[in-house]
Protein backbone atom coordinates (compact mmCIF):
# COMPACT_ATOMS: atom_id res chain seq x y z
CA UNK A 1 0.00 0.00 0.00
CA UNK A 2 1.44 3.49 -0.83
CA UNK A 3 0.06 6.91 0.04
CA UNK A 4 -0.31 8.21 -3.65
CA UNK A 5 -3.72 8.25 -4.20
CA UNK A 6 -5.88 7.41 -7.44
CA UNK A 7 -8.21 10.04 -6.78
CA UNK A 8 -7.70 13.58 -8.35
CA UNK A 9 -5.71 15.79 -6.15
CA UNK A 10 -7.82 17.78 -3.53
CA UNK A 11 -8.49 20.70 -5.41
CA UNK A 12 -10.48 24.09 -3.55
CA UNK A 13 -11.80 27.03 -4.73
CA UNK A 14 -10.30 30.49 -4.87
CA UNK A 15 -12.25 31.44 -1.31
CA UNK A 16 -10.31 29.32 0.38
CA UNK A 17 -7.11 30.08 -0.58
CA UNK A 18 -6.18 32.05 2.56
CA UNK A 19 -2.96 31.77 3.95
CA UNK A 20 -4.40 32.42 7.23
CA UNK A 21 -6.10 29.04 7.22
CA UNK A 22 -4.44 25.90 8.61
CA UNK A 23 -3.68 22.97 6.35
CA UNK A 24 -5.42 20.80 8.77
CA UNK A 25 -7.91 20.65 11.19
CA UNK A 26 -8.11 18.07 13.84
CA UNK A 27 -11.11 17.09 16.05
CA UNK A 28 -10.28 15.70 19.19
CA UNK A 29 -7.03 15.76 21.76
CA UNK A 30 -6.57 11.92 22.26
CA UNK A 31 -3.69 9.76 21.22
CA UNK A 32 -5.29 9.95 18.00
CA UNK A 33 -6.32 13.39 17.10
CA UNK A 34 -2.54 14.20 19.13
CA UNK A 35 -0.49 11.92 16.88
CA UNK A 36 -2.24 13.09 13.63
CA UNK A 37 -1.69 16.57 14.63
CA UNK A 38 1.99 15.90 15.16
CA UNK A 39 2.29 13.91 12.16
CA UNK A 40 1.20 16.86 10.27
CA UNK A 41 3.00 19.63 11.63
CA UNK A 42 6.53 17.27 11.09
CA UNK A 43 5.85 17.06 7.64
CA UNK A 44 5.58 20.64 7.48
CA UNK A 45 1.63 21.22 7.41
CA UNK A 46 0.08 24.15 9.72
CA UNK A 47 -2.57 22.64 11.99
CA UNK A 48 -5.27 23.52 14.66
CA UNK A 49 -6.47 21.37 17.34
CA UNK A 50 -10.19 21.61 18.83
CA UNK A 51 -10.76 20.16 22.01
CA UNK A 52 -14.49 20.00 23.14
CA UNK A 53 -13.59 19.52 26.87
CA UNK A 54 -11.56 22.33 29.29
CA UNK A 55 -9.33 19.49 29.41
CA UNK A 56 -6.17 17.70 27.25
CA UNK A 57 -6.40 13.96 26.73
CA UNK A 58 -9.63 12.64 26.25
CA UNK A 59 -10.06 8.97 27.06
CA UNK A 60 -6.66 7.89 26.62
CA UNK A 61 -5.82 10.54 29.81
CA UNK A 62 -7.92 7.75 31.92
CA UNK A 63 -6.43 5.03 29.92
CA UNK A 64 -3.32 2.51 30.95
CA UNK A 65 -1.95 3.85 28.05
CA UNK A 66 -1.53 0.39 26.24
CA UNK A 67 -0.45 0.40 22.32
CA UNK A 68 -0.69 -2.60 20.39
CA UNK A 69 1.69 -2.10 17.81
CA UNK A 70 2.96 -5.60 16.25
CA UNK A 71 6.79 -6.12 14.71
CA UNK A 72 7.61 -2.36 15.95
CA UNK A 73 11.36 -1.14 16.74
CA UNK A 74 10.57 -2.91 20.25
CA UNK A 75 10.03 -5.75 19.47
CA UNK A 76 12.45 -8.97 20.10
CA UNK A 77 14.02 -9.54 17.05
CA UNK A 78 13.08 -12.89 15.31
CA UNK A 79 10.10 -12.90 17.36
CA UNK A 80 7.40 -10.99 15.57
CA UNK A 81 6.27 -10.13 11.69
CA UNK A 82 3.65 -8.94 9.57
CA UNK A 83 2.72 -12.21 8.57
CA UNK A 84 2.67 -13.69 11.89
CA UNK A 85 0.36 -10.80 12.94
CA UNK A 86 -2.01 -11.05 10.18
CA UNK A 87 -2.19 -14.55 11.23
CA UNK A 88 -3.55 -14.07 14.48
CA UNK A 89 -5.70 -11.32 13.29
CA UNK A 90 -6.87 -13.40 10.86
CA UNK A 91 -7.64 -16.24 13.39
CA UNK A 92 -8.90 -14.07 15.67
CA UNK A 93 -11.48 -11.41 13.74
CA UNK A 94 -12.56 -14.72 10.98
CA UNK A 95 -14.44 -13.21 8.38
CA UNK A 96 -14.71 -10.04 9.98
CA UNK A 97 -11.04 -9.22 9.15
CA UNK A 98 -10.72 -6.41 6.37
CA UNK A 99 -7.40 -6.97 4.69
CA UNK A 100 -6.97 -3.57 3.51
CA UNK A 101 -7.16 -1.61 6.73
CA UNK A 102 -5.20 -4.88 8.59
CA UNK A 103 -2.50 -4.10 6.35
CA UNK A 104 -2.24 -0.57 6.26
CA UNK A 105 -2.32 -1.23 10.44
CA UNK A 106 0.57 -3.92 10.46
CA UNK A 107 3.00 -1.61 7.63
CA UNK A 108 1.95 1.61 9.10
CA UNK A 109 1.88 0.79 12.65
CA UNK A 110 5.49 0.17 13.28
CA UNK A 111 6.06 2.83 11.31
CA UNK A 112 4.50 5.72 13.14
CA UNK A 113 6.23 4.37 15.97
CA UNK A 114 9.73 5.12 14.23
CA UNK A 115 8.18 8.57 13.37
CA UNK A 116 7.98 9.46 16.51
CA UNK A 117 11.13 8.63 18.00
CA UNK A 118 12.71 11.77 17.49
CA UNK A 119 10.10 13.27 20.14
CA UNK A 120 9.20 13.38 23.08
CA UNK A 121 6.78 10.03 22.36
CA UNK A 122 8.61 7.16 23.59
CA UNK A 123 7.43 3.71 24.39
CA UNK A 124 9.03 0.53 25.69
CA UNK A 125 7.38 -2.97 25.35
CA UNK A 126 6.37 -4.51 28.51
CA UNK A 127 8.00 -7.00 29.93
CA UNK A 128 5.79 -9.85 29.01
CA UNK A 129 2.33 -9.12 28.45
CA UNK A 130 0.63 -11.91 25.81
CA UNK A 131 -2.11 -11.15 23.49
CA UNK A 132 -5.32 -12.39 24.89
CA UNK A 133 -6.41 -15.15 23.02
CA UNK A 134 -2.87 -16.73 23.61
CA UNK A 135 -3.61 -19.66 22.61
CA UNK A 136 -4.69 -18.66 19.18
CA UNK A 137 -1.98 -19.42 15.88
CA UNK A 138 0.05 -16.07 15.79
CA UNK A 139 -0.13 -15.01 19.23
CA UNK A 140 3.05 -13.93 21.28
CA UNK A 141 3.79 -13.19 24.86
CA UNK A 142 5.71 -9.72 24.77
CA UNK A 143 6.54 -7.43 22.65
CA UNK A 144 3.51 -6.14 20.67
CA UNK A 145 2.12 -4.60 23.65
CA UNK A 146 4.47 -1.14 23.85
CA UNK A 147 3.72 1.28 27.05
CA UNK A 148 4.45 4.87 27.22
CA UNK A 149 7.97 5.87 28.99
CA UNK A 150 6.88 7.63 32.39
CA UNK A 151 7.02 11.43 31.77
CA UNK A 152 7.90 14.12 33.95
CA UNK A 153 4.78 16.25 33.27
CA UNK A 154 6.64 18.97 35.49
CA UNK A 155 8.32 20.59 32.40
CA UNK A 156 5.15 21.19 30.95
CA UNK A 157 4.84 24.03 33.47
CA UNK A 158 1.70 26.04 34.06
CA UNK A 159 0.22 23.45 30.81
CA UNK A 160 0.45 20.59 33.10
CA UNK A 161 -2.81 21.89 34.91
CA UNK A 162 -4.60 21.37 31.29
CA UNK A 163 -3.64 17.61 31.27
CA UNK A 164 -6.84 15.35 32.07
CA UNK A 165 -6.58 14.44 35.81
CA UNK A 166 -5.92 9.85 36.39
CA UNK A 167 -8.90 8.17 37.08
CA UNK A 168 -8.46 9.19 41.16
CA UNK A 169 -8.68 5.57 41.92
CA UNK A 170 -5.66 4.75 39.74
CA UNK A 171 -3.66 7.14 42.19
CA UNK A 172 -2.27 6.80 45.92
CA UNK A 173 -1.67 9.04 48.43
CA UNK A 174 -3.96 11.50 47.00
CA UNK A 175 -2.67 12.21 43.32
CA UNK A 176 0.30 10.05 42.89
CA UNK A 177 0.57 7.71 40.02
CA UNK A 178 1.36 4.15 39.97
CA UNK A 179 2.21 1.38 37.99
CA UNK A 180 2.23 -2.41 38.30
CA UNK A 181 6.10 -1.94 38.57
CA UNK A 182 5.66 0.56 41.03
CA UNK A 183 3.32 -0.97 43.03
CA UNK A 184 5.16 -4.49 43.74
CA UNK A 185 8.08 -1.83 44.82
CA UNK A 186 5.77 -0.10 47.37
CA UNK A 187 5.25 -3.44 48.52
CA UNK A 188 7.75 -4.92 48.78
CA UNK A 189 9.71 -1.61 50.13
CA UNK A 190 10.46 -3.32 53.72
CA UNK A 191 11.80 -6.52 52.05
CA UNK A 192 13.96 -5.82 49.35
CA UNK A 193 16.78 -3.23 49.06
CA UNK A 194 16.19 -2.04 45.69
CA UNK A 195 12.20 -1.59 45.71
CA UNK A 196 12.73 0.73 49.25
CA UNK A 197 15.09 2.93 46.65
CA UNK A 198 12.92 3.26 44.40
CA UNK A 199 9.51 3.55 46.49
CA UNK A 200 11.90 6.73 48.58
CA UNK A 201 12.60 8.04 44.64
CA UNK A 202 8.92 7.81 44.14
CA UNK A 203 7.71 9.48 47.31
CA UNK A 204 10.62 12.30 47.12
CA UNK A 205 9.25 13.24 43.61
CA UNK A 206 6.13 13.20 44.69
CA UNK A 207 6.19 15.54 47.74
CA UNK A 208 8.44 17.93 45.29
CA UNK A 209 6.09 17.71 42.76
CA UNK A 210 2.97 18.48 45.39
CA UNK A 211 4.88 21.87 46.43
CA UNK A 212 4.31 23.15 42.70
CA UNK A 213 1.33 21.43 41.35
CA UNK A 214 -2.53 20.26 42.64
CA UNK A 215 -1.27 16.31 41.63
CA UNK A 216 2.08 14.35 41.50
CA UNK A 217 3.31 15.25 37.84
CA UNK A 218 5.32 12.15 37.33
CA UNK A 219 3.46 10.60 34.47
CA UNK A 220 2.46 6.88 33.90
CA UNK A 221 0.20 4.98 31.62
CA UNK A 222 -2.37 6.66 29.69
CA UNK A 223 -1.27 10.17 31.12
CA UNK A 224 2.34 9.97 30.16
CA UNK A 225 1.19 8.92 26.59
CA UNK A 226 -0.85 12.28 26.14
CA UNK A 227 1.52 14.36 28.16
CA UNK A 228 4.35 13.38 25.65
CA UNK A 229 1.87 14.29 22.94
CA UNK A 230 1.58 17.45 24.07
CA UNK A 231 5.09 18.24 24.98
CA UNK A 232 6.04 17.43 21.51
CA UNK A 233 3.30 19.51 20.15
CA UNK A 234 4.43 22.40 22.25
CA UNK A 235 7.98 22.08 20.78
CA UNK A 236 6.48 22.59 18.09
CA UNK A 237 4.09 25.70 18.37
CA UNK A 238 0.86 23.63 18.24
CA UNK A 239 -1.45 24.16 21.08
CA UNK A 240 -4.93 22.87 21.61
CA UNK A 241 -7.79 25.05 21.78
CA UNK A 242 -10.06 23.81 24.44
CA UNK A 243 -13.83 24.74 25.01
CA UNK A 244 -14.52 23.93 21.45
CA UNK A 245 -17.07 21.52 20.44
CA UNK A 246 -17.93 20.95 16.84
CA UNK A 247 -21.83 20.41 16.14
CA UNK A 248 -21.18 20.49 12.37
CA UNK A 249 -19.10 19.85 8.99
CA UNK A 250 -18.50 22.20 6.50
CA UNK A 251 -18.57 21.00 2.66
CA UNK A 252 -18.41 23.43 -0.80
CA UNK A 253 -18.93 21.54 -4.14
CA UNK A 254 -18.95 18.14 -2.04
CA UNK A 255 -15.55 18.66 -0.31
CA UNK A 256 -15.21 19.34 3.18
CA UNK A 257 -13.49 22.76 4.31
CA UNK A 258 -14.02 22.77 7.46
CA UNK A 259 -16.11 22.37 10.99
CA UNK A 260 -18.88 24.10 12.86
CA UNK A 261 -17.67 25.04 16.36
CA UNK A 262 -19.84 26.43 19.45
CA UNK A 263 -17.65 29.05 21.18
CA UNK A 264 -18.57 31.18 23.82
CA UNK A 265 -22.39 30.63 23.24
CA UNK A 266 -21.78 31.45 19.28
CA UNK A 267 -21.70 29.36 16.19
CA UNK A 268 -18.22 29.60 14.21
CA UNK A 269 -16.91 28.37 10.68
CA UNK A 270 -13.51 27.57 11.33
CA UNK A 271 -12.29 26.60 7.64
CA UNK A 272 -9.22 24.67 6.86
CA UNK A 273 -7.17 24.22 3.04
CA UNK A 274 -6.72 20.54 2.92
CA UNK A 275 -9.13 18.76 5.23
CA UNK A 276 -10.58 17.71 8.76
CA UNK A 277 -9.47 14.95 10.81
CA UNK A 278 -12.02 13.26 13.36
CA UNK A 279 -10.75 12.10 16.60
CA UNK A 280 -13.46 13.39 18.71
CA UNK A 281 -13.83 9.40 20.86
CA UNK A 282 -16.57 7.56 19.58
CA UNK A 283 -19.94 7.82 20.28
CA UNK A 284 -19.75 6.48 24.23
CA UNK A 285 -21.54 8.95 26.16
CA UNK A 286 -24.14 9.18 23.37
CA UNK A 287 -27.55 8.23 25.21
CA UNK A 288 -29.37 7.59 21.68
CA UNK A 289 -26.46 5.80 20.40
CA UNK A 290 -25.81 3.71 23.20
CA UNK A 291 -29.51 2.74 23.85
CA UNK A 292 -29.14 1.75 19.53
CA UNK A 293 -25.64 0.06 19.68
CA UNK A 294 -25.40 -1.37 22.78
CA UNK A 295 -26.69 -4.83 24.05
CA UNK A 296 -29.39 -4.99 26.70
CA UNK A 297 -29.56 -4.23 29.22
CA UNK A 298 -27.34 -0.83 28.47
CA UNK A 299 -24.39 -0.59 30.09
CA UNK A 300 -25.24 2.57 32.40
CA UNK A 301 -21.65 2.91 33.42
CA UNK A 302 -18.50 3.74 31.98
CA UNK A 303 -15.00 5.16 33.10
CA UNK A 304 -14.60 6.82 29.71
CA UNK A 305 -14.34 10.84 29.37
CA UNK A 306 -17.65 12.83 30.19
CA UNK A 307 -17.27 14.67 27.02
CA UNK A 308 -17.10 11.94 24.41
CA UNK A 309 -20.97 12.33 23.17
CA UNK A 310 -20.45 11.08 19.80
CA UNK A 311 -20.11 14.45 18.07
CA UNK A 312 -17.86 13.52 15.21
CA UNK A 313 -19.52 10.98 14.35
CA UNK A 314 -22.53 12.82 14.27
CA UNK A 315 -21.67 15.48 12.31
CA UNK A 316 -19.83 13.00 9.86
CA UNK A 317 -23.02 11.35 9.95
CA UNK A 318 -24.72 14.67 8.69
CA UNK A 319 -22.29 15.33 6.10
CA UNK A 320 -22.90 11.35 4.34
CA UNK A 321 -20.64 9.03 6.63
CA UNK A 322 -22.17 5.96 7.18
CA UNK A 323 -21.56 3.92 10.65
CA UNK A 324 -19.97 0.08 10.37
CA UNK A 325 -22.27 -2.74 11.28
CA UNK A 326 -21.90 -6.91 11.65
CA UNK A 327 -19.04 -6.62 14.68
CA UNK A 328 -18.93 -8.92 17.43
CA UNK A 329 -19.53 -6.41 19.77
CA UNK A 330 -20.36 -2.53 19.08
CA UNK A 331 -18.19 -1.60 22.04
CA UNK A 332 -15.19 -3.14 24.04
CA UNK A 333 -16.59 -4.45 27.33
CA UNK A 334 -15.28 -4.22 30.66
CA UNK A 335 -16.35 -5.53 34.39
CA UNK A 336 -16.68 -2.45 36.68
CA UNK A 337 -17.59 -1.47 39.85
CA UNK A 338 -18.78 1.73 41.19
CA UNK A 339 -18.66 3.79 44.28
CA UNK A 340 -19.92 7.31 45.73
CA UNK A 341 -17.02 9.40 46.10
CA UNK A 342 -16.86 12.36 48.64
CA UNK A 343 -17.45 14.97 46.17
CA UNK A 344 -20.93 13.21 45.42
CA UNK A 345 -19.37 12.10 41.96
CA UNK A 346 -19.75 8.31 41.12
CA UNK A 347 -16.43 6.21 41.08
CA UNK A 348 -16.43 3.58 38.21
CA UNK A 349 -12.88 1.40 38.17
CA UNK A 350 -12.27 -1.27 35.65
CA UNK A 351 -11.47 -4.45 36.74
CA UNK A 352 -8.71 -4.33 34.29
CA UNK A 353 -5.67 -6.67 36.12
CA UNK A 354 -5.11 -6.10 39.68
CA UNK A 355 -7.66 -8.46 41.26
CA UNK A 356 -9.65 -10.78 39.00
CA UNK A 357 -7.18 -12.94 37.97
CA UNK A 358 -5.34 -13.45 41.06
CA UNK A 359 -5.47 -16.66 42.93
CA UNK A 360 -8.62 -16.50 45.61
CA UNK A 361 -11.30 -14.51 43.99
CA UNK A 362 -14.31 -16.20 42.45
CA UNK A 363 -17.16 -14.25 40.33
CA UNK A 364 -20.42 -15.50 41.13
CA UNK A 365 -24.20 -15.07 39.50
CA UNK A 366 -27.02 -14.12 42.06
CA UNK A 367 -27.40 -17.96 41.91
CA UNK A 368 -24.24 -18.08 43.86
CA UNK A 369 -22.27 -20.31 40.80
CA UNK A 370 -19.55 -19.11 38.63
CA UNK A 371 -19.65 -18.44 35.01
CA UNK A 372 -16.84 -17.39 33.35
CA UNK A 373 -12.63 -17.44 34.20
CA UNK A 374 -12.25 -14.90 36.12
CA UNK A 375 -8.62 -14.10 34.67
CA UNK A 376 -9.75 -14.02 30.62
CA UNK A 377 -9.52 -10.34 29.10
CA UNK A 378 -11.99 -7.66 30.24
CA UNK A 379 -13.96 -7.83 27.33
CA UNK A 380 -14.23 -11.72 27.34
CA UNK A 381 -15.52 -11.26 30.79
CA UNK A 382 -17.81 -8.80 30.10
CA UNK A 383 -19.25 -10.50 27.25
CA UNK A 384 -19.98 -13.78 29.48
CA UNK A 385 -21.95 -11.18 31.63
CA UNK A 386 -24.30 -10.32 28.88
CA UNK A 387 -24.27 -14.12 27.76
CA UNK A 388 -25.43 -15.20 31.08
CA UNK A 389 -27.96 -12.53 31.86
CA UNK A 390 -30.24 -15.06 32.61
CA UNK A 391 -28.65 -16.49 35.55
CA UNK A 392 -28.02 -13.20 37.53
CA UNK A 393 -24.63 -11.88 36.30
CA UNK A 394 -26.15 -8.02 35.77
CA UNK A 395 -24.53 -7.14 38.46
CA UNK A 396 -22.10 -10.01 39.39
CA UNK A 397 -20.32 -11.04 42.49
CA UNK A 398 -16.86 -11.03 43.10
CA UNK A 399 -16.03 -12.99 46.08
CA UNK A 400 -12.87 -13.50 48.34
CA UNK A 401 -11.57 -13.70 51.82
CA UNK A 402 -9.15 -11.35 54.17
CA UNK A 403 -6.29 -12.98 53.17
CA UNK A 404 -6.41 -11.93 49.47
CA UNK A 405 -7.82 -8.68 49.95
CA UNK A 406 -4.78 -7.89 52.11
CA UNK A 407 -2.02 -9.28 49.50
CA UNK A 408 -4.03 -7.76 46.21
CA UNK A 409 -6.36 -5.50 47.17
CA UNK A 410 -10.20 -5.74 45.94
CA UNK A 411 -11.41 -3.32 43.08
CA UNK A 412 -10.72 0.30 44.48
CA UNK A 413 -9.45 -1.41 47.96
CA UNK A 414 -5.71 -1.17 47.80
CA UNK A 415 -3.45 -3.95 48.47
CA UNK A 416 -2.87 -3.78 51.81
CA UNK A 417 -6.54 -2.89 52.70
CA UNK A 418 -5.49 0.36 53.83
CA UNK A 419 -8.38 1.42 53.26
CA UNK A 420 -10.71 -1.19 53.66
CA UNK A 421 -12.42 -0.27 56.81
CA UNK A 422 -13.81 2.75 54.85
CA UNK A 423 -14.81 0.88 51.61
CA UNK A 424 -17.13 -1.28 54.37
CA UNK A 425 -18.95 1.41 56.11
CA UNK A 426 -19.79 3.23 52.83
CA UNK A 427 -21.03 -0.42 51.76
CA UNK A 428 -18.64 -0.57 48.55
CA UNK A 429 -17.42 -3.50 50.27
CA UNK A 430 -19.90 -6.20 51.79
CA UNK A 431 -18.41 -7.99 54.83
CA UNK A 432 -19.32 -11.25 56.79
CA UNK A 433 -17.82 -13.77 59.06
CA UNK A 434 -18.73 -16.65 57.26
CA UNK A 435 -19.63 -17.93 53.57
CA UNK A 436 -23.46 -18.83 54.59
CA UNK A 437 -23.71 -14.75 56.28
CA UNK A 438 -22.31 -12.90 53.21
CA UNK A 439 -24.54 -15.37 50.67
CA UNK A 440 -27.57 -13.80 53.12
CA UNK A 441 -26.44 -10.56 52.81
CA UNK A 442 -25.93 -10.13 48.97
CA UNK A 443 -29.02 -12.17 48.48
CA UNK A 444 -26.84 -15.11 46.28
CA UNK A 445 -28.11 -18.52 46.76
CA UNK A 446 -26.26 -20.04 49.57
CA UNK A 447 -25.92 -23.24 49.53
CA UNK A 448 -24.48 -22.52 45.87
CA UNK A 449 -21.82 -20.21 46.79
CA UNK A 450 -20.74 -22.98 49.39
CA UNK A 451 -20.29 -25.18 47.01
CA UNK A 452 -18.71 -23.07 44.08
CA UNK A 453 -16.04 -22.41 47.40
CA UNK A 454 -15.18 -25.80 48.23
CA UNK A 455 -14.59 -26.12 44.43
CA UNK A 456 -12.39 -23.60 44.45
CA UNK A 457 -10.39 -24.69 47.52
CA UNK A 458 -10.11 -27.64 45.55
CA UNK A 459 -8.30 -26.52 42.63
CA UNK A 460 -6.29 -24.40 44.39
CA UNK A 461 -4.69 -27.47 46.09
CA UNK A 462 -4.49 -29.51 42.47
CA UNK A 463 -3.77 -26.54 40.37
CA UNK A 464 -6.78 -27.97 37.94
CA UNK A 465 -9.94 -25.68 36.97
CA UNK A 466 -12.10 -28.15 36.28
CA UNK A 467 -15.10 -25.92 35.12
CA UNK A 468 -13.42 -22.79 33.25
CA UNK A 469 -9.72 -23.87 32.79
CA UNK A 470 -8.60 -21.06 34.82
CA UNK A 471 -4.70 -19.87 34.25
CA UNK A 472 -4.18 -22.61 31.72
CA UNK A 473 -3.26 -19.98 28.97
CA UNK A 474 -0.12 -17.32 29.36
CA UNK A 475 -2.58 -14.64 29.35
CA UNK A 476 -4.31 -15.72 32.31
CA UNK A 477 -1.13 -16.91 33.79
CA UNK A 478 0.45 -13.60 32.84
CA UNK A 479 -2.55 -11.98 34.80
CA UNK A 480 -2.21 -13.84 38.30
CA UNK A 481 0.56 -14.13 41.01
CA UNK A 482 3.56 -15.91 39.35
CA UNK A 483 5.23 -16.59 43.11
CA UNK A 484 2.14 -18.52 43.45
CA UNK A 485 1.61 -22.46 42.87
CA UNK A 486 1.15 -24.83 41.28
CA UNK A 487 -1.70 -22.60 39.45
CA UNK A 488 -0.84 -18.77 39.71
CA UNK A 489 -4.61 -18.02 39.30
CA UNK A 490 -6.17 -20.38 41.75
CA UNK A 491 -6.00 -19.87 45.39
CA UNK A 492 -8.09 -20.62 48.32
CA UNK A 493 -11.14 -19.00 49.93
CA UNK A 494 -11.08 -19.67 53.43
CA UNK A 495 -9.35 -17.12 55.89
CA UNK A 496 -12.22 -14.97 57.16
CA UNK A 497 -13.76 -12.56 57.03
CA UNK A 498 -15.14 -13.20 53.53
CA UNK A 499 -15.91 -9.97 51.55
CA UNK A 500 -17.83 -9.24 48.15
CA UNK A 501 -18.47 -6.49 45.77
CA UNK A 502 -21.20 -6.19 43.31
CA UNK A 503 -19.57 -5.83 39.74
CA UNK A 504 -21.36 -4.38 36.71
CA UNK A 505 -20.54 -4.58 32.83
CA UNK A 506 -19.23 -0.87 31.63
CA UNK A 507 -17.48 0.20 28.38
CA UNK A 508 -14.49 1.38 27.56
CA UNK A 509 -15.12 2.76 24.35
CA UNK A 510 -16.97 2.08 21.07
CA UNK A 511 -16.18 -0.42 18.32
CA UNK A 512 -18.02 1.08 15.72
CA UNK A 513 -17.70 4.13 14.35
CA UNK A 514 -17.13 5.39 10.84
CA UNK A 515 -16.43 3.38 7.88
CA UNK A 516 -12.91 4.62 6.14
CA UNK A 517 -10.79 3.18 3.56
CA UNK A 518 -7.24 2.01 4.43
CA UNK A 519 -6.03 5.82 4.14
CA UNK A 520 -8.53 7.17 6.70
CA UNK A 521 -10.62 8.75 4.27
CA UNK A 522 -14.43 9.12 5.86
CA UNK A 523 -16.69 6.72 2.78
CA UNK A 524 -20.05 7.42 1.90
CA UNK A 525 -22.91 5.10 1.41
CA UNK A 526 -21.28 4.28 -2.21
CA UNK A 527 -18.26 3.52 -0.28
CA UNK A 528 -16.56 6.46 -2.33
CA UNK A 529 -14.24 8.31 0.12
CA UNK A 530 -15.97 12.17 1.42
CA UNK A 531 -12.79 14.20 0.07
CA UNK A 532 -11.44 16.39 3.19
CA UNK A 533 -12.89 14.47 5.59
CA UNK A 534 -11.29 11.78 7.83
CA UNK A 535 -11.54 10.08 10.85
CA UNK A 536 -9.35 7.95 13.44
CA UNK A 537 -9.57 6.33 16.73
CA UNK A 538 -12.93 5.63 17.90
CA UNK A 539 -14.43 8.00 15.83
CA UNK A 540 -13.60 5.17 13.17
CA UNK A 541 -14.88 2.25 12.56
CA UNK A 542 -12.53 -0.29 14.19
CA UNK A 543 -10.75 -2.71 12.33
CA UNK A 544 -10.82 -5.28 15.58
CA UNK A 545 -14.91 -5.19 14.81
CA UNK A 546 -15.91 -5.93 18.25
CA UNK A 547 -13.10 -8.14 19.11
CA UNK A 548 -10.36 -7.68 21.55
CA UNK A 549 -7.29 -9.43 21.14
CA UNK A 550 -5.00 -7.91 23.09
CA UNK A 551 -3.60 -4.85 25.30
CA UNK A 552 -4.06 -1.30 23.52
CA UNK A 553 -5.95 -2.56 20.26
CA UNK A 554 -7.63 0.84 20.63
CA UNK A 555 -4.88 2.98 21.18
CA UNK A 556 -2.40 1.24 18.46
CA UNK A 557 -4.59 1.60 15.71
CA UNK A 558 -6.14 5.14 16.71
CA UNK A 559 -2.49 6.30 16.47
CA UNK A 560 -1.53 4.92 13.34
CA UNK A 561 -4.70 5.73 11.37
CA UNK A 562 -3.91 9.12 12.76
CA UNK A 563 -0.63 9.19 11.66
CA UNK A 564 -1.81 7.46 7.68
CA UNK A 565 -4.37 10.15 7.70
CA UNK A 566 -2.30 12.95 8.27
CA UNK A 567 0.70 11.66 5.95
CA UNK A 568 -2.02 11.24 3.45
CA UNK A 569 -2.88 14.84 3.08
CA UNK A 570 0.31 15.70 3.17
CA UNK A 571 1.07 13.46 0.44
CA UNK A 572 -1.85 14.46 -1.78
CA UNK A 573 -1.18 18.35 -1.71
CA UNK A 574 -1.57 20.40 -4.81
Amino acid sequence: MTFVSSQPKLIYNNKMENKDLPDVIVVGSGAAGMTAALTAVLMGLKVRILEKSDKIGGTTALSAGSVWIPNSIHSEPNNDNPLKAKTYLRNTLGNRLKPDLCDAFLKNGPAMVKFLTNTQVKFRAYTKHPDYLANTEGATLFGRALEPVPFDGSCLGNDFRLLRNPLPEFTVLGGMMVNRDDIRHLLGAARNGHSLVHSFKLLAQYGWHRLRFHRGARLVMGNALVGRLYSALKQNDVHVERKMPVTGILKENGIVTGVIVQHKRKEEHVRSKHGVILASGGFSRNQKLRHLLMPEPTPTFSPIAETITGDGISAALEAGGVLGQGHAENAFLTPVSIRQRSDGSTAVFPHFVFDRGKPGLIAVTSKGDRFVSEATDYHSFGRAMYANKQNGTIPCHFICDHQFVRKYGLGMVHPGATNLARAIRDGYVIKEDTIPDLAKTINVDSQNLSQEVTLQNKYAKTGKDEQFSKGENNYERNLGDPSHGPNPCLGYIRTPPFYSIKVYPGDIGGSIGLVTDSNARVLNNNQQPIQGLFACGNDMDSIMAGVYPGPGITIGPAMTFGYIAAKYIRTNLV
